[in-house]
């Protein structure tokens, strides 16, 4: 079951240590403009955000404009 979730969602971003909150806000930011998102926890604090593949490039567009606004 685990497979199928994986080959559906993309990782688009990965943060860590002191830049890790912004993986919740860029969460906020996908969310407010309509776009689904899963955060993942990795090993030494790492945080990943994943996009349905489908909305992979809206997600990179909103990403460029969250990046210039931070």
């Amino acid at each position: 079951m685990a497979l199928l979730w994986w080959k559906k969602w993309i990782a688009i971003r990965t943060e860590g240590g002191s830049r890790a909150d912004l993986i919740d806000r860029l969460q906020a930011h996908f969310k407010e403009n309509g776009v689904k998102s899963k955060i993942t926890l990795e090993d030494h604090g790492l945080k990943r955000i994943h996009v349905l593949q489908q909305d992979e490039s809206r997600a990179r567009e909103l990403l460029a404009t969250f990046d210039g606004d931070h």
